[in-house]
């Protein structure tokens, strides 16, 4: 996974394309949202989206497992 540069701390990345860039399926994305282990961000209407910084510190986090 990409580490964080400067600039793409605030790259909010939608909820599918979340979803593929992590490998899993949208609604292990939602179990990961509703335990808090990913912070959804409301972008305007039904659209959400996750940081990206939040996905890669999610992957650096189970590496370490």
């Amino acid at each position: 996974m990409a580490k964080s540069t400067p600039g793409n701390e605030s790259i909010i990345i939608r909820i599918q394309p979340a979803a593929d860039y992590l490998g899993i399926s949208r609604a292990f994305l939602y179990l990961l949202i509703k335990r808090g282990d990913l912070a959804k961000i409301k972008l305007g209407g039904r659209a959400a989206g996750i940081r990206r910084s939040d996905l890669d510190a999610w992957v650096d986090s189970q590496a370490a497992r």
